[in-house]
């Protein structure tokens, strides 16, 4: 019986390869694609107006029920959602505090945001999704106090601070 012996050296292997290499027509294809990829960034942002009810409050001591101070506009694109706190400066947390610059008397005063109290800790928005452009109007309101101290100019402020954040 007889054999057949094929002898493949070692320039025959690769001369295909290399012959694709050098050819770019070999290399080339009928068709591709290019992926491309981008974000947009997570933006949050409070439009705080105040409103006329908030300045030149004629008499503070005889209290008031629901004065329209501010009105607040919240914009966020987080999928998550997104929180808004308020605080008053002179109080440090979710209400607020007159205090006259003068005298040091105080008047505390509460705080509805979109009609609801701001609850313990200040957290008057605990949203689930996007808003934009979601406007809610601030109120306070405060007792009378016939004590306080008599002023001729504005001295009895306090200062609100809202503050939005992404979850």
């Amino acid at each position: 019986m007889g054999r057949l012996v094929l002898s493949v050296s070692f320039a025959s292997r690769w001369l295909p390869f290399a012959l694709c290499l050098l050819s770019p027509a070999a290399a080339a294809q009928s068709a591709g694609q290019v992926t491309i990829t981008g974000n947009v960034p997570i933006a949050c942002s409070l439009d705080v107006q105040q409103e006329p009810g908030a300045v030149n409050i004629p008499d503070i001591s005889a209290g008031f029920s629901n004065r329209r101070v501010a009105t607040v506009t919240e914009t966020c694109n987080s999928p998550d959602g997104y929180t808004v706190t308020v605080r008053g400066v002179n109080s440090l947390d979710h209400t607020g505090m007159f205090v006259d610059q003068v005298s040091s008397d105080s008047h505390p005063f509460t705080i509805a945001y979109d009609a609801v109290s701001a609850p313990p800790g200040g957290v008057v928005t605990n949203s689930a999704s996007t808003a934009f452009g979601v406007v809610k109007p601030v109120d306070i309101t405060y007792p009378a106090n016939a004590t306080l101290t008599g002023s001729l100019s504005d001295t009895y402020e306090e200062t609100l601070v809202f503050t939005i954040a992404a979850k």
